[in-house]
């Protein structure tokens, strides 16, 4: 399993009527050179997730306009058959006045669009990112690298937090057809809180 990923803190199944594994893009024209706007945003995630699952959501809203930044993300919530889900649209790539974006829904119900992914840093008395809790870690790598691979290890653990530090490194284990390979986790960039992490699997499984 050589496969390398990459995450924004962003995560990604669905439950209800959305069942299908959720990693969609779409291209988006933007009026202005700086964001996408919020409705926009709304828009083109409906549109995606219906094209993807065969029906749109009841109803999407986004918290705030999108920047047109390759990276940027931005929290939004759909609603189906009355379940509320968290979703994070990802900037994945910008050409021009066209934004390629990526919807993430959330493993959970619940998770509105005014809120951060639960457990995404701790924060220390003056205010700063300490961590990303070690269940974040692995729920991001999960996400990571079913989008990566197109499917869901059937297991993906991390023993310790990683630190909110450039650079920072730590080791977790994801199984997948039974065998056991290590995840090495590296925070790439640290951004007002954001942790921006690359998950590289090991080129062979575990004895």
């Amino acid at each position: 399993m050589q496969q390398a990923a990459r995450s924004r803190m962003v995560a990604g199944t669905a439950v209800g009527v959305l069942t299908a594994l959720l990693s969609v893009g779409c291209s988006a024209h933007i009026g202005g050179s700086t964001a996408v706007s919020k409705a926009e945003v709304a828009e083109k995630a409906s549109a995606a997730l219906g094209k993807k699952i065969g029906r749109e959501p009841d109803d999407v809203t986004c918290e705030k306009d999108l920047k047109a930044e390759a990276g940027a993300t931005v929290r939004c919530e759909l609603t189906a058959d009355g379940e509320k889900q968290g979703m994070t649209v990802t900037a994945k790539s910008v050409d021009g006045d066209n934004v390629k974006m990526d919807f993430k829904v959330d493993d959970a119900p619940g998770a509105g669009g005014s809120t951060e992914p639960t457990g995404s840093a701790s924060t220390g008395a003056d205010g700063a990112a300490q961590s990303v809790d070690k269940a974040e870690v692995a729920r991001q790598g999960k996400a990571a690298l079913t989008a990566q691979v197109g499917r869901e290890p059937d297991a993906f653990t991390c023993p310790q937090d990683l630190p909110a530090q450039v650079k920072a490194v730590t080791r977790c284990e994801l199984t997948a057809d039974g065998q056991r390979y290590g995840v090495t986790v590296t925070a790439a960039s640290v951004v007002n809180g954001k942790v921006d992490m690359d998950f590289k699997v090991d080129t062979t499984p575990k004895s």
